[in-house]
């Protein structure tokens, strides 16, 4: 294996990357493209090879063609105009990308953005894994992805991303004094109204992270209700990833306005929404949100939950002008269950990057969610009342040189 240079602590940033593509530590059936580098993470994209499958299932010992020699029910080809994945069907994709780790770097993944607020449920798998979206140290070979639509029908090609991977080494996640120390001194958190948070309003001595609440209630104007949440309706028609801005929010969500300022979420039903607090993540640090936390409730609050370095941020704008809310994709369990505006409801990891990523969220990206409020994901048309403020630089980097 080529030699790259081994940081002893952190997640890696995008020219480590970018050195593990060009020396072969991470590599491709089709070349790579343009902006498929993240600050700290690589887009993953799915290639023509594609199984409807039984059920969910974890290799193990048995490996993955065996698996799926058991429980695939037909293969699926998807063609330039792509297929249709069916709600609540189980797919297995392979994937473009194959990887041949250090022996001390391991990876994550998890679904993108967009992916998590479709929410269509996505998990990495390895060839011998015995756990979803964990790449064990010096793993060397295909990566396979499980895929589920839940509340929506979705169309998807080969080349596209619905899944992103970051690779890490030693322990990444801050300590809860780092992370304490950290909040009292960069303005990593603010407020509804734009004050900057300190660590006694968003950390517990008990538990790691930083605890953030949701919000259901938004600025008023002419004491008229407002949008603070989203439902997802059933038997929809199918969202194509690429149609970019053409599905019209009433045909695929019914409202949640702000009148009560509570909501009863009903058991296995989807929602989106906002947190209160906003997030601005300088350069030296990413996050991680938690996915289930059963001492605040039997809710799920989100599927993605990676925040690369520089979301929320800018090295030349003020937090107040950056500074992004956390978009929640909700689901409660078995039961019915009451959320009330402010109420504390997730976790926030921070982790530490190896060095500073050559690029960041937003300002150099064109990256869709900087500056976010309440959001659906980008193939919905922005609503008349939206209050995001988005940045649209292009991509920098080239992989015609790699």
């Amino acid at each position: 294996m080529t030699e790259i240079d081994i940081k002893s602590n952190g997640v890696y940033p995008s020219q480590w990357i970018l050195d593990a593509i060009s020396k072969g530590i991470v590599t491709a059936s089709v070349p790579f493209a343009e902006g498929q580098v993240q600050p700290n993470s690589l887009d993953l994209r799915l290639s023509d090879v594609a199984f409807r499958v039984q059920c969910s299932f974890l290799p193990g010992d048995e490996g993955i063609q065996r698996k799926l020699d058991r429980f695939k029910w037909y293969t699926v080809t998807p063609g330039a105009e792509g297929i249709v994945l069916e709600r609540n069907q189980a797919y297995i994709f392979q994937l473009c990308e194959k990887l041949n780790l250090p022996a001390n770097v391991f990876a994550r993944a998890n679904p993108k953005s967009t992916t998590g607020r479709l929410d269509v449920f996505t998990r990495l798998v390895t060839e011998y894994g015995t756990s979803f979206d964990e790449v064990r140290p010096g793993y060397q070979g295909a990566l396979y992805l499980e895929v589920v639509p839940r509340s929506f029908a979705i169309r998807v090609r080969p080349g596209d991303s619905i899944a992103q991977i970051r690779f890490q080494c030693g322990e990444p996640q801050l300590s809860q004094r780092e992370t304490i120390d950290l909040v009292e001194s960069e303005a990593i958190l603010l407020s509804h109204d734009l004050r900057v948070l300190h660590a006694s309003e968003v950390t517990n001595p008990s538990t790691p992270g930083l605890v953030l609440s949701i919000s259901l209630s938004r600025k008023h104007e002419m004491n008229r209700t407002t949008t603070v949440g989203y439902h997802a309706r059933k038997n929809t028609p199918p969202i194509d990833l690429r149609a970019i801005g053409k599905s019209t929010i009433r045909n695929y969500w019914d409202r949640i306005y702000d009148d009560t300022k509570t909501v009863i979420l009903e058991p296995d039903e989807f929602y989106i929404f906002a947190s209160k607090e906003l997030v601005r993540l300088p350069p030296e640090y990413c996050a991680e949100m938690v996915p289930f936390d059963a001492g605040s409730g039997e809710v799920r609050t989100h599927y993605a939950g990676f925040f690369d370095s520089g979301f929320g941020y800018s090295p030349t704008r003020p937090p107040e002008f950056t500074s992004a809310a956390v978009v929640l994709e909700v689901r409660s369990r078995d039961v019915p269950f009451l959320i009330e505006d402010g109420q504390p409801l997730f976790k926030v990891n921070l982790m530490r990057c190896t060095e500073p990523p050559a690029i960041l969220y937003g300002s150099q990206l064109g990256s869709n969610y900087q500056g976010q409020r309440l959001r659906l994901s980008k193939q919905f048309t922005p609503p008349v009342d939206d209050e995001e403020v988005a940045e649209s630089v292009q991509p920098q980097l080239d992989f015609a040189s790699l």
